[in-house]
């Protein structure tokens, strides 16, 4: 089951010598105005993409949410610097 949300989030990353970003934890704020703060347990995987000309990280990640283990993406945007929660993937 796929969920798309796209939601602008606050990332906390490492960032290696070599310029690697390594999210290590996010937050959001929910529907009812709570900040939800997120440990990434793994990082899966990541790929540079090209999307109508902006450059994207995206970033396949697992963290326990809601006393679940969850799949998701993570999408930070090179140009403009922003991170984005994108979808679930479980």
């Amino acid at each position: 089951m796929e969920q798309t949300f796209n939601i602008p989030i606050q990332v906390f990353c490492v960032v290696s010598t070599m310029g690697d970003l390594t999210p290590v934890r996010f937050r959001f704020e929910s529907d009812d105005h709570r900040i939800i703060t997120v440990e990434i347990a793994e990082i899966l995987s990541h790929k540079e993409l090209r999307m109508a000309g902006t450059r994207e990280i995206l970033y396949t990640c697992t963290a326990t949410i809601e006393k679940r283990t969850q799949i998701f993406n993570l999408k930070y945007q090179v140009n403009s610097h922003r991170w984005i929660f994108a979808r679930f993937l479980t």
